[in-house]
């Protein structure tokens, strides 16, 4: 379970000058939040600003070198969105006779420029870290990885409905909590219980929202390899952004393919309905780098993209996210004109060259008449622990570390995993590309009939990523105790943060032996 999910998903080293330009935007967005919070406790709705935080929030982390004018531009809107709404706030309490609250800041944008910013930025750092405790300084790194989380999959909902008041008061909420550094250790945590309940509601409610768009997710054969012609290819998680481009190519002879995540795509009934999709390309799934200097054709990159990408690629990718990296075009209002000419100058594929087919999505029907039995099998005490094993997998992956549980594996103990194949008896395999879904399926299905207050249920995440920790909570919402956690890089997750949640929420990581965390479940 240690391979390198710095490469794959795209946690690496941080700039130090991005890290800094970040710390001012979240700064200045938690600023934001207060004075939209104080305005909204008056009667004051303003739906475009809490639509904008939510939107700067989900792009936070940015997996590549962006265009630092760009950026610095977005700052001083930032900036210049809190001044507004504070200067509100003040006319209101003026108006109304109300004692304002105003909040200090330690930003100076009198005389804006980047290197003030940036160095803003390191004090800001440095001052945070003199004044919270240990602890606490973990709890805001779990709020703000929570809320980044919650805000992707939240931009993402918000393309399917307007039903998201409940969802976006709860994340402002749990941000402005953050402005405040006396705030009680024993309060911070109780806010991240209460919201990881929320949290878990956007990722069903999203889930509900594409099956619903597009259509149940089923069990499709994906071809791995490219047609001959001119092509794109298209990576991120925005189901919606994928679905505008293909639209855009209707009538076109320009083929299209999926990378990366963006591979669930071929679960969903609906794009089965644009001939332009032709399969997925991948050569490795820890190699970006050569998948797209190696694609005959320009890419696209969707929003909640996060590898990190370099200068090579000048000139060939477009991203329809809110910050475009250097080098990388726009694409704004759906416009992918520029785009479309560009594969059509490209050289495209002279020939065809398919390398093999996986199945991507699952049965679901069939999923649920296993898990009955299975489920008749606990009851009539056959088995006394049940250890689910993937959640956010890559398939292809089958580390010694799961050879060697498969061994040590009591007979008296049953697996599902959507990671691992065998035929034992004991282990239930599924063959399923990135299949959160499918493991909130299944547990939530067994609940419905097994008290896991009673009956002992292990989950083993098998990667890490942004969504990991969100995961962590989803999991302890449905009354998974027993989480194990696989190696992170330190970008995911600290030492520190690691040892807070194992003292604070009983969550667990891997040993380098199975057989020792199988006898210690």
């Amino acid at each position: 379970m240690s391979y390198n999910d710095c490469a794959i998903e795209g946690f690496c080293s941080a700039d130090p000058i991005v890290y800094s330009l970040m710390e001012v935007w979240l700064y200045e967005l938690k600023q934001i939040t207060y004075y939209y919070i104080k305005m909204q406790e008056l009667g004051y709705e303003n739906l475009k600003l809490k639509n904008s935080i939510i939107n700067y929030l989900s792009v936070v982390i940015i997996g590549y070198e962006f265009d630092r004018k760009e950026f610095e531009d977005l700052i001083y809107k930032i900036h210049a969105e809190k001044e507004a709404v504070k200067n509100s706030y003040v006319s209101i309490c003026d108006k109304e006779n109300i004692d304002c609250q105003i909040l200090k800041s330690n930003i100076n944008f009198e005389k804006f420029n980047i290197a003030s910013i940036i160095n803003q930025g390191e004090q800001q750092v440095i001052l945070r870290n003199k004044i919270l405790n240990t602890d606490v300084k973990n709890i805001y790194e779990i709020i703000l990885n929570l809320i980044k989380s919650a805000s992707i999959r939240l931009e993402e909902l918000k393309s399917y409905t307007d039903d998201c008041t409940e969802e976006q008061d709860a994340i402002l909420k749990l941000f402005n909590s953050l402005n405040f550094s006396t705030m009680q250790e024993s309060k911070l945590l109780r806010k991240i219980n209460d919201f990881a309940k929320i949290n878990f509601q956007i990722y069903k409610k999203l889930h509900q929202f594409k099956e619903k768009y597009y259509g149940k997710i089923s069990l499709n054969d994906v071809k791995i390899g490219v047609d001959k012609g001119k092509a794109i290819l298209v990576s991120g998680q925005n189901l919606k952004d994928f679905q505008n481009l293909l639209e855009a190519l209707q009538g076109s002879d320009i083929n299209v393919y999926t990378h990366n995540g963006l591979i669930v795509a071929h679960a969903y009934p609906k794009f089965k309905n644009y001939p332009n999709l032709k399969g997925h390309y991948q050569t490795s799934l820890d190699n970006v780098y050569y998948d797209f200097t190696s694609f005959k054709g320009p890419v696209l990159v969707i929003r909640n993209f996060q590898y990190l990408l370099d200068r090579l690629y000048r000139g060939r990718i477009f991203t329809t996210n809110l910050i475009a990296g250097k080098g990388m075009t726009s694409i704004e209002n759906n416009d992918f004109s520029k785009l479309i000419q560009n594969a059509s100058e490209n050289e495209g594929y002279s020939n065809n060259q398919g390398i093999t087919s996986i199945k991507v999505g699952y049965d679901e029907d069939a999923v649920m008449q296993k898990i009955d039995r299975l489920i008749e099998k606990i009851k009539n005490k056959e088995i006394k622990h049940l250890i689910i094993i993937g959640l956010l997998n890559h398939a292809a992956l089958r580390s010694e570390y799961f050879n060697e549980l498969e061994k040590y594996l009591p007979s008296d103990y049953f697996v599902i995993s959507t990671l691992m194949t065998s035929k034992n008896d004991n282990i239930l395999s599924f063959d399923s590309f990135f299949n959160s879904s499918l493991i909130y399926k299944i547990l939530s299905h067994i609940k419905k009939q097994i008290d896991f207050e009673k009956f002992p249920v292990s989950v083993f995440i098998t990667t890490c990523n942004l969504h990991t920790i969100s995961h962590l909570f989803n999991l302890r919402c449905l009354g998974v105790k027993n989480i194990y956690l696989p190696f992170c890089s330190a970008n995911v997750l600290t030492p520190n943060m690691l040892g807070f949640l194992k003292s604070k929420f009983g969550v667990k990581q891997v040993t380098l032996s199975a057989q020792k965390d199988l006898k210690n479940l």
